[in-house]
């Protein structure tokens, strides 16, 4: 019995700002694993042979993506730091959450994950910014009392949303701030 597979299962693009990767040959090398299943496979040897195919798929897609020359999400935003002169650590830790949610559209940015992008910018040491206390300029920037003192939050709790610093999100004070720094370097 041979099974029937759907033109589009294995189909992936990638997008890189505004350019997408169309990953077919790759994904039709997965395809073409997946059918040369026999009927005397079993469950077991399937879904590895399966899980082995995807697996060389994604590595073959990150080497593209080493290859043609986008920079990492780390250089990316040591640079936009850079080019805007954005150094003190709140303002850092202002401009990684809008970072990763405007660049790397992520609707959810724990403190762990910020600490993370900041250490892959390089531009501290990774042991210096493991001491950084994410949360408590999270708080502060919430509280209004932000960089510089200001008495207008920089970050507020979006609405049907839990009250965690995870789900933060600049507010209008915040932008203008990021604004007002790279326009005074």
């Amino acid at each position: 019995m041979a099974a029937s597979i759907p033109k589009d299962l294995g189909r992936m693009y990638l997008v890189l700002g505004s350019q997408e990767i169309s990953l077919s040959d790759y994904t039709r090398e997965a395809n073409e694993r997946w059918l040369r299943v026999t009927p005397q496979d079993t469950w077991s040897s399937t879904l590895s042979r399966v899980r082995i195919a995807r697996q060389e798929a994604l590595e073959r897609t990150l080497e593209i993506i080493r290859s043609s020359g986008f920079p990492d999400r780390g250089s990316a935003f040591a640079k936009l730091l850079d080019a805007c002169g954005i150094e003190k650590k709140a303002d850092v830790v202002l401009a990684a959450i809008q970072y990763m949610r405007s660049v790397e559209k992520e609707s959810v940015t724990p403190p762990r994950e910020l600490k993370r992008l900041i250490e892959e910018t390089r531009k501290w040491p990774r042991g210096r910014v493991g001491k950084w206390n994410i949360s408590l300029y999270i708080s502060r920037m919430l509280e209004g009392s932000s960089p510089k003192r200001h008495s207008t939050p920089f970050l507020e709790h979006p609405r049907r949303r839990p009250r965690k610093n995870g789900y933060v999100v600049l507010t209008d004070a915040g932008r203008d701030h990021l604004d007002h720094l790279s326009l005074n370097r």
